[in-house]
């Protein structure tokens, strides 16, 4: 496995990823921030797009950890827990104070082992409504 930080890649490779997850593809939506987040880290094998995880952050007080997606063809191999590992140390390195992530209670126990205290809190879709 080949990680990449900061990655140029397409839209349409990270939307299909996304939909291999059972994501929305957000295509449209990804052609606006890939490439503009404060960090991105993409995992490929060979040149296989398998794992990819972006950050959003202040660059100072806080960071908020986004789209930690894997090809469900690579689960239990540990690329979501090195993706993640990549991430926080690049936070720490950067004296970013506070690290979030937002994720689905299943995945508590994979948080909890990466470093996390998980907290409770809420959050509004406004594309859903309210």
């Amino acid at each position: 496995m080949r990680y990449v930080e900061k990655p140029e890649l397409s839209a349409r490779v990270v939307a299909d990823l996304r939909i291999k997850v059972g994501w929305e593809a957000r295509e449209e939506q990804l052609e606006t921030v890939l490439g503009r987040t404060y960090l991105s880290i993409a995992c490929f094998d060979e040149n296989n797009l398998v794992g990819f995880v972006d950050v959003i952050s202040d660059g100072v007080e806080d960071a908020l950890i986004r789209n930690l997606i894997v090809d469900p063809g690579y689960h239990q191999k540990g690329i979501g827990h090195k993706l993640l590992g990549i991430v926080v140390r690049r936070l720490k390195a950067d004296q970013i104070k506070t690290v979030n992530v937002l994720f689905e209670p299943g995945l508590n126990e994979f948080y909890r082992k990466a470093g996390f205290k998980i907290v409770s809190g809420g959050i509004i879709d406004t594309e859903e409504g309210f």
